[in-house]
């Protein structure tokens, strides 16, 4: 049986413009994210500009899923399927200090 999945994490940006949260299914739930909408409160012309990279399972280069060089107002489209045990971890660097960042994910969630 599929689910609506509409959930979203914040995080404060820290000294040097640098924030990261960890998005993963409770229990035998699966998800397919179709929407990763990324955004910080800072002004959409306030510099520097944050960049923001989502990683599945583990922050590495060969499980970046997608990143922006506008981690301030972003979205990223697709279907990618993330299970308990393989979190979605989101890293902004060179953002204003201070600063909350945000990511919300849209797709479906299923029970394995």
């Amino acid at each position: 049986m599929q689910q609506v999945l509409d959930t979203y994490a914040t995080t404060t940006l820290d000294a040097s413009g640098r924030g990261q949260v960890s998005l993963a299914p409770e229990g035998f739930r699966t998800w397919t994210v179709t929407v990763i909408n990324v955004r910080t409160s800072q002004g959409p012309t306030e510099t520097p500009v944050p960049q923001c990279t989502a990683y599945l399972g583990a922050i590495g280069e060969g499980s970046i899923v997608s990143q922006t060089w506008m981690g301030n107002r972003s979205t990223a489209t697709g279907a990618l399927v993330v299970q308990p045990n393989q979190p979605l971890i989101l890293v902004w660097e060179n953002g204003v200090p201070g600063s909350t960042a945000t990511v919300s994910l849209y797709g479906s969630m299923a029970m394995r």
